[in-house]
């Protein structure tokens, strides 16, 4: 285990990693790193496996790190868990989600780490190559899976950030842009956001016998849905929500969910960037959910612009429809 690729360098590997490296078992054993310098022969062949320079890696000590241009050392002397590290039959070693995880809570603003969390826990893989900006992918990791791993990563850097951010995380979210209106209605006031309880996201609701006449699908998977209220928020994207087609599929699920009792509210791309109408659409669920919105902030108005163009930075959250 004479490399290991950490921070940044393991955040690129696992954005572009196959289905077999996601489901690569990880290292089940505690351990420390070694204090020794890498093997020279190594450092000459420098970044074989196409990761962008420079190429992050961890260390044991001071005394193993190498400043190069292409190379930067994260030193830790600290013990590791288990399930911190997963090792390919490439030869690479890499530091698992969890750890992946917790290590940018060191490195990125909170919000950027809040957005990073529902990629890791969700079903796409953010994809500068993709038109979309993003591809389908496995979940790498779920918000049980990091709360374990971060309640047993004692004394490492960024676990303060990393359990702060899983407060406002959910599992499931199947594109950025769910991701950044999920965010937006969850973080607290004081960040920009709403305050809402977490939904669950792509959530599927079974159609009983006596809904069946308004359709003839046996389920039907809710975007953002509240359980308590029974209220499923869709966002449509202008890529897929269109022609008549669509149109009419879209009418009939709006039917059979309200046969349900289940109200069907319906977001766009607008609701996300402009302020007014991400604030009908917060007191039209205030209304649903029968929680009362209030900005005890003044300038209430200006965190959440903020908030939104964080959110909508190209680097590192790049989103589109």
């Amino acid at each position: 285990m004479k490399w290991i690729i950490s921070h940044q360098s393991a955040l690129e590997f696992w954005r572009n990693a196959k289905e077999e490296d996601v489901l690569a078992e990880k290292w089940p054993h505690a351990m420390r790193l070694q204090a020794k310098p890498l093997d020279a022969g190594e450092l000459r062949a420098g970044n074989i496996w196409g990761l962008a320079a420079p190429l992050h890696v961890l260390v044991g000590g001071d005394n193993a790190r190498k400043a190069t241009r292409t190379l930067r050392c994260h030193i830790s002397s600290g013990e590791f868990p288990g399930g911190s590290f997963v090792m390919m039959d490439s030869g690479l070693t890499v530091s698992s989600p969890e750890l992946c995880f917790l290590q940018m809570a060191g490195e990125l603003p909170f919000v950027h780490l809040v957005a990073l969390g529902y990629e890791f826990c969700g079903a796409y893989r953010l994809d500068g190559k993709s038109d979309e900006g993003f591809r389908d992918g496995l979940p790498l990791a779920n918000v049980g899976s990091l709360e374990s791993y971060i309640a047993k990563a004692a004394g490492l850097k960024g676990r303060n950030n990393a359990m702060r951010a899983l407060r406002f995380i959910a599992d499931g979210s199947a594109s950025p842009m769910e991701t950044v209106l999920a965010i937006l209605l969850v973080l607290p006031y004081k960040l920009g956001g709403y305050g809402f309880p977490k939904p669950l996201l792509n959530h599927y609701i079974k159609v009983p016998p006596g809904a069946r006449k308004a359709t003839d699908k046996s389920k039907y998977c809710c975007d953002l849905y509240w359980p308590k209220g029974k209220v499923d928020v869709e966002y449509d994207s202008d890529a897929y929500h269109t022609g008549s087609d669509r149109i009419t599929q879209d009418a009939i699920r709006r039917n059979a969910l309200t046969s349900m009792g289940i109200t069907v509210v319906t977001a766009s791309r607008k609701h996300v960037v402009e302020a007014s109408k991400t604030r009908a659409l917060a007191e039209v669920l205030s209304r649903l959910l029968g929680r009362r919105l209030q900005y005890p902030l003044k300038d209430f108005t200006y965190r959440q612009a903020d908030l939104v163009n964080q959110l909508m930075s190209k680097a590192p959250m790049n989103v589109s429809d």
